[in-house]
């Protein structure tokens, strides 16, 4: 078992290196977020950048709640895999 463990956690590495190059982090899609709402609230934009403001904001939420359902499964596997090591003590 403690080579799926080891195999999990190095599966994980490589899923963070490649969200890495992908997308974003959870933080900067946030910043992001942010400017993109400044930006659609702001009365001097058109209507058309509105609208394709809004449609990055939509793939940023999308690709913020991808890395959290992501990062949850991560932990879960962390947390069965100390529960397995715990229980073989």
């Amino acid at each position: 078992m403690a080579r799926r463990s080891a195999a999990s956690k190095e599966g994980a590495a490589e899923e963070i290196k490649k969200e890495k190059k992908e997308a974003p982090g959870i933080e900067e899609s946030f910043r992001m977020l942010d400017e993109l709402l400044s930006k659609m609230e702001d009365e001097d934009t058109p209507l058309e950048e509105a609208f394709s403001l809004y449609e990055k904001g939509l793939e940023l939420v999308k690709n913020a709640g991808a890395q959290i359902d992501r990062i949850e499964h991560r932990l879960q596997i962390l947390g069965e895999d100390e529960e397995e090591a715990e229980s073989h003590d």
